[in-house]
């Protein structure tokens, strides 16, 4: 059973990332759970408790950096899958310290998502 996060202020785009991330769970036919948080700090206290296998990280949030989310997440849990959803690619260097997999920039065409799937697979 696969637990996946998605991380962003923005209730329109985090909504519609998990639309779209159900529905390549339906056609993957993998056992996975989403869940939605609008910050990095009810993140990193749920995935304390509880982690998860994959992390869609906004990075640009109100009054947090995804980045920085990151490397928390990564100071109690090296194995989470992190994908960064951004608008731009300007901390591509800051992903790559805290491993990241993927960026998917803002707004991302379903095949880019596809893409990052396949890879998590």
């Amino acid at each position: 059973h696969m637990r996946i996060a998605i991380v962003d202020d923005n209730v329109r785009e985090r909504n519609e990332l998990d639309k779209r991330i159900k529905i390549l769970l339906s056609r993957s036919a993998l056992n996975a759970e989403t869940v939605e948080f609008g910050g990095g700090k009810e993140f990193i206290a749920e995935a304390k408790q509880n982690n998860f296998e994959v992390v869609f990280l906004d990075i640009y949030m109100e009054d947090e950096n995804g980045v920085e989310v990151a490397k928390e997440l990564r100071s109690f849990d090296r194995n989470c899958i992190l994908v960064f959803t951004t608008t731009s690619t300007d901390h591509a260097l800051d992903g790559f310290k805290v491993r990241a997999l993927q960026y998917l920039v803002k707004p991302y065409a379903d095949e880019e998502l596809n893409a990052v799937f396949k890879e998590i697979i």
